[in-house]
C-alpha cells in the first residue's frame, strides 16, 4: 500500500526543513533521481511575501533542491504560471528567483515553454517540463479553497496550464463535483510521481489567496496525491472534499495509505477555519449576505461574490480572469452581471486587496 508521511516542523529554519524533507523522503517512496531531470512544481498563486502563505514557501522547496541535488539529480526545472499571468513570470517577492540563483535550478515559464495536450476533446497548453523532465513533484501549499474547500497536491498541478488559459475551463466545468473530474484528467496527464504540502505556515478562511495565515507546524509527503490531499483535508477538519469525493466514488481505494509517522486523525485542527465555517459575523452581515445571495444565485445554491468598492482599486485582476465576462470596471469600480456569474470564485481567488467576500 502507499505510504503517507507527515512529521512535525515548526519553522522554515534550514534544519529543520532539512530533517521533516528527510524523515518523509525516508518513509516513502521517493523516486530515484540520480543523473535526472525534476521538475517541481510549487504553488505560486501570486508573487506574495511569504507570510502570507498564498505560495509554497520558498525556502522549503530550496531544501528540498539541496536534498536533490545531493542524491545525484542533473538538472532541476522549477516553474508555475498565475492564473492571472499575462507578462513575465515575477518570482520577486516569493523569493523563488533567489532560490534559484543560489541553488542553480532553471525556472521556467510556461507561458513561454508549453506543448499541447487534449482532454476532453480539448487542446490545451501545459507546461512542455512535463515532458521534458524525467521526475515530477507536486510541492503544494496546505490552504482553504472556496471553490474546492481545500487545495492541495492534485490540484497544484492545474498551474501547469499557463496564465489566463485556466479561465475557460472554470465555464466548461462549473460544478465543484464536475472540475474535481476535470483536475483529475490534468492531473493525469502531469505524471507526478510524488508530492509534497508545506503545512508549516498554512492558510484558512477565505482561501486561497485572501485567507488568513495559520501556524501548523507540519510537512507532509507521499507518493500519492490524493492520499496526501485526503489527509490534508482531514487535518483541516473536513469529512469531505469535493477533489476527494469524486476521486473516491471514480476510483474506489485510491486514497488509501498506510502512515508510518502522524497519523491525520490524530492531528486534527477542530477550530480550523473551514470555508462555509467558522464566520465571526455579527447577526446583520448574516442577514444581509442571505438577503443578498437570494436574489444573486439564480438555480445555484453557491452563494455569489460580493464586491466591497472601497476596498477595490480598479486593478482589473477579477475581470481579465473571470470565464463568464461578467465583471468589467465603470467608473473606476466593478461593474457585476449577477446573471452572468458562473460561482467559480475566479474573482475572490485572484483579488490582492481582500475586496471580494463569498458570504
Amino acid at each position: 500500500m502507499t505510504r503517507c508521511a507527515i512529521t512535525r516542523c515548526n519553522d522554515y529554519s534550514p534544519l529543520s526543513l532539512d530533517t521533516a524533507l528527510r524523515t518523509i523522503i525516508d518513509n516513502t517512496d521517493f523516486p530515484e533521481v540520480n543523473g535526472k531531470v525534476v521538475f517541481i512544481k510549487p504553488n505560486i498563486l501570486s508573487d506574495s511575501l511569504p507570510e502570507k502563505a498564498i505560495t509554497t514557501d520558498a525556502r522549503a522547496v530550496e531544501a528540498l533542491i539541496n536534498i536533490l541535488k545531493e542524491k545525484g539529480a542533473e538538472k532541476i526545472i522549477l516553474g508555475d504560471s498565475p492564473g492571472t499571468q499575462t507578462g513575465k513570470l515575477s518570482l520577486r517577492l516569493s523569493s523563488f528567483d533567489k532560490t534559484a540563483e543560489r541553488t542553480g535550478a532553471v525556472i521556467q515559464d510556461f507561458r513561454e515553454s508549453n506543448r499541447i495536450h487534449e482532454i476532453d476533446g480539448l487542446k490545451i497548453p501545459m507546461a512542455a517540463a512535463l515532458d521534458n523532465s524525467d521526475v515530477v513533484i507536486s510541492f503544494a501549499k496546505f490552504k482553504t479553497h472556496q471553490l474546492m474547500s481545500a487545495t492541495g497536491a492534485v490540484k497544484n498541478m492545474f498551474g501547469t496550464i499557463p496564465g489566463l488559459n485556466k479561465s475557460p475551463m472554470h465555464f466548461r466545468y462549473r460544478t465543484p463535483e464536475s472540475f474535481a473530474r476535470f483536475i483529475m484528467k490534468v492531473f493525469s496527464e502531469c505524471h507526478v510521481d510524488y508530492a509534497f504540502i508545506d503545512a508549516v505556515i498554512g492558510m484558512e478562511g477565505p482561501g486561497p489567496g485572501n485567507g488568513d495565515p495559520r501556524h501548523v507546524g507540519l510537512m507532509m509527503g507521499s507518493e500519492n496525491a490524493y492520499s496526501l490531499d485526503k489527509a490534508e483535508a482531514m487535518i483541516m477538519g473536513y469529512e469531505s472534499v469535493p477533489l476527494i469525493a469524486t476521486a473516491e466514488k471514480a476510483e474506489p481505494g485510491i486514497t488509501d495509505a498506510d502512515y508510518p509517522l502522524l497519523k491525520p486523525e490524530d492531528i486534527i485542527i477542530s477550530d480550523y477555519k473551514r470555508i462555509g465555517e467558522g464566520k465571526k459575523n455579527t447577526l446583520r452581515s448574516i442577514v444581509g449576505a442571505t438577503i443578498i445571495n437570494a436574489f444573486h444565485r439564480h438555480g445555484s445554491d453557491r452563494p455569489r461574490p460580493i464586491f466591497d468598492a472601497d476596498k477595490c482599486k480598479a486593478c482589473s485582476r477579477c475581470v481579465e480572469i473571470c470565464p463568464a465576462k461578467a465583471l468589467s470596471i465603470k467608473d473606476g469600480h466593478v461593474s457585476f452581471e449577477k446573471k452572468k456569474c458562473i460561482t467559480c470564485y475566479c474573482c475572490h481567488e485572484v483579488c490582492p486587496f481582500d475586496a471580494i467576500k463569498v458570504l
